[in-house]
């Protein structure tokens, strides 16, 4: 059974094998209301959402957050830290200077760094500077893993949640994986199981330092950037890596346990 809704900007597809119509359908809508909660959770539009909270008031005085976006902000925290700043969250100043994320409220922010935000041990958020906080880069991937966690919990043993390209196999049967190129159409890239893959391109993507990866009236870079992980959440960031470095072969994926590999049309650069 296959279904799918508009959540986190996108169409996210979400497949179920092995159960009963009804056990699809139950587990299938409970997958769906996990994707919205991280919505809800974690997005810079809504001033309401904890990304919302910490970016208007964590300067000031912490903000507690929901054990989920915790978790996320642990994992940023650790992946900024593994890839010596390359991976990071907090440069939302650039995105709203550069007029892809709202100023609504924000008139304060200034630019920074992950280095500015403390993740107390309580899930309250503190930030030593005026930093906006984005989480468009890692939490797409995270609700899938959500999404793929509660099938999971629902007795489904056989899955596929796909949400624009951020996608996780769950069960034993290999399923096709495809790469979108941009300005292009579907690559066949091989299969997967049990894991995931995220792909961007570096038009999605900001350099340490706030520059954009794709510089303005340079030629469009028809290049696809694919990270295989054991998890959602880790492919997803990785992604930034391989757009900022172009190296498949960053020692970053490998202590992730992870694969990275570019794709242009009908060719492919590899690398464990």
């Amino acid at each position: 059974m296959r279904r799918a809704r508009p959540l986190l900007g996108t169409l996210v597809e979400i497949e179920v094998d092995g159960a009963t119509q009804a056990a699809a359908e139950r587990a299938i809508a409970a997958a769906f209301e996990a994707v919205s909660l991280v919505q809800r959770l974690m997005s810079f539009h809504d001033a309401d959402s904890d990304v919302g909270r910490i970016n208007r008031s964590a300067f000031r005085t912490p903000v507690t957050v929901h054990p989920w976006t915790a978790r996320v902000l642990r994992h940023a925290e650790v992946l900024h830290a593994a890839t010596d700043g390359l991976f990071d969250c907090a440069v939302g100043h650039e995105f709203i200077r550069r007029g892809l994320l709202p100023a609504d409220g924000l008139d304060h922010v200034s630019p920074g760094g992950f280095g500015a935000v403390r993740l107390p041990a309580d899930r309250s958020v503190c930030l030593t500077a005026p930093v906006a906080i984005d989480l468009g880069g890692i939490a797409k991937g995270y609700a899938v893993d959500r999404a793929i966690a509660t099938l999971r919990a629902a007795g489904i043993r056989g899955a596929t949640v796909n949400a624009g390209g951020d996608l996780r196999v769950m069960g034993d049967t290999d399923q096709p994986i495809y790469v979108r190129i941009p300005g292009g159409g579907l690559l066949p890239v091989g299969s997967l199981r049990n894991g995931a893959i995220a792909t961007s391109s570096s038009l999605a993507t900001i350099d340490r330092g706030g520059a954009p990866h794709q510089s303005p009236g340079s030629p469009p870079d028809r290049r696809a950037y694919s990270v295989v992980a054991p998890s959602c959440v880790v492919a997803d960031a990785l992604t930034k890596i391989l757009v900022q470095t172009g190296n498949p072969r960053h020692p970053c994926f490998g202590s992730f346990g992870a694969t990275a590999f570019i794709s242009v049309d009908d060719l492919q650069s590899v690398a464990a």
